[in-house]
């Protein structure tokens, strides 16, 4: 069965980034609004999310929470993506359960290690 990977990100550019770095085995949804993604979620569970950490109204700490109100890290894998480097922000992520954190621009080989070790563990 194909792996479906959930990708959440305000910018339609950064999307297509991440769709050209994903090999072509996985099956990409992408969505530019949270709401619509925790719907989403609900409706139809994704096999892992790559979540953008700062976006207008709901961040990704806030979407991320309100993910894991349903479904654990093993569930849901997340990968955040973010331009910012903030260390506080790092704490949060960890205690909520994330598969990785990289920052943009999104280097590739370290894209694809996470990838790959989601994938494996799960």
């Amino acid at each position: 069965m194909t792996k479906v990977i959930l990708i959440v990100d305000d910018e339609p550019a950064n999307i297509d980034i991440i769709k050209n770095l994903i090999p072509s085995e996985y099956k990409c949804k992408a969505l530019i609004k949270r709401h619509v993604a925790l719907k989403q979620i609900d409706k139809q569970k994704p096999d892992m999310m790559i979540l953008d950490l700062i976006m207008p109204g709901m961040n990704g700490i806030e979407t991320l929470t309100e993910v894991r109100k349903t479904y654990s890290q093993t569930q849901l894998p997340t990968l955040i993506v973010s331009g910012t480097k903030e260390p506080e922000q790092f704490d949060a992520l960890h205690t909520l359960g994330i598969s990785g954190f990289i920052t943009k621009p999104i280097d590739s080989a370290q894209f694809d290690a996470i990838l790959m070790q989601t994938f494996r563990s799960n």
